[in-house]
């Protein structure tokens, strides 16, 4: 008896080095190969997005795949055609204006440090102040940001070329029952985290729009990015145009409005909508959340974390499609301890 119990000691010593051996190389991997892996990844996410415009025409239109896939990316293209113009003119009369939003800006934090600068005895000129918001807003950093936004978009080609293939070399004959219902679980999660993030950043945008808040564009864009990830994903986007609105508003009233109605779109959207949909099935914990938002951004940088929770999310539903992984499944979703009905 003492021998067998030593020997699955042993066992499961054994398998937990192998597993977090196999991390680490995993790791490595992932890191080392990150300029073809985040091409193909995101070809992939768009893949199960614009998956079900291709199923529509061939289904419902009957027409052939082979012309319903490029009518598929044409519309993706229309569809960032449409957004992002309006995004950069918005962004261009910010930085037009940035010497009206720095005058704002010294008269409302002026007061403040004069009060600490009479009780700390501190050394203050405004000028530190003027010369540290010309910088962060200097036409410098932001031809640096587009510059990083522009080797970002010399990989779409890679990506669009990947799509391709893979969307015409898709075949639901060939498919396995398993390898079906993973198909079908990742399009459902995906392209409902679509939907809900680009309902959340249109709710958000018109609600900016209504308040004629600066930047009102940029923030919707950006509250959709940040909508697929889950609890502090929804915090940042809520709190992001709080520096601009204290700027250009005089009203707490506008300021309290411009926070609590994205806070209750928020959670309207995430706790009961999304949760309607999706399910507790597709939920993950919060500790893996933040986990899984290190893991990731540690190996592909900024990309990593946004693409972090619906990575884990489409290896926890892989996880949970095979009887050896379910435990693995169940760690991710924070629910090891309960058991199968």
């Amino acid at each position: 008896m003492n021998n067998k119990s030593t020997n699955n000691e042993n066992y499961q010593i054994m398998t937990m080095s192998l597993v977090i051996l196999a991390i680490i190389m995993l790791s490595f991997a992932l890191y080392y190969s990150r300029a073809i892996l985040i091409p193909f990844v995101f070809a992939v996410f768009i893949r199960f997005l614009i998956a079900p415009i291709v199923d529509f025409q061939m289904k419902k239109l009957k027409i052939y795949r082979f012309v319903a896939v490029p009518i598929a990316i044409l519309l993706l293209f229309l569809f960032f055609f449409i957004t992002i113009p309006p995004i950069y003119a918005s962004f261009i009369d910010f930085l037009n204006r940035s010497n009206e939003y720095q005058e704002k800006l010294n008269l409302l934090i002026n007061p403040l440090i004069i009060l600490f600068q009479d009780k700390f005895d501190l050394e203050y000129n405004s000028l530190t102040l003027q010369n540290l918001f010309s910088k962060y807003l200097s036409y410098e950093i932001v031809s640096n940001i587009f510059s990083q936004t522009t080797n970002f978009l010399k990989t779409t080609s890679v990506i669009f070329i990947i799509l391709i293939f893979l969307l015409i070399g898709e075949n639901d004959k060939r498919k396995t029952r398993t390898w079906y219902e993973i198909d079908r679980t990742i399009k459902k999660y995906i392209n409902t985290k679509f939907l809900t993030s680009l309902a959340t950043s249109i709710l958000f945008g018109l609600t900016y729009w209504f308040f004629k808040l600066d930047l009102a564009l940029i923030f919707a864009f950006l509250t959709f990015f940040l909508s697929f990830i889950p609890v502090f994903g929804g915090v940042i986007a809520i709190l992001l145009p709080l520096p601009i609105a204290l700027i250009q508003y005089d009203s707490y009233t506008t300021l309290i409005l411009i926070l609590i109605i994205p806070l209750c779109i928020n959670f309207i959207i995430g706790n009961f909508i999304e949760t309607k949909i999706l399910g507790s099935a597709l939920s993950l914990n919060p500790v893996t959340i933040i986990l899984a938002l290190i893991f990731w951004g540690m190996l592909w940088g900024f990309i990593g974390i946004f693409l972090a929770v619906p990575l884990t999310a489409v290896i926890k539903i892989l996880f949970d499609q095979f009887e050896t992984t379910k435990n693995f499944a169940r760690v991710l979703q924070g629910n090891i301890h309960h058991r199968d009905i």
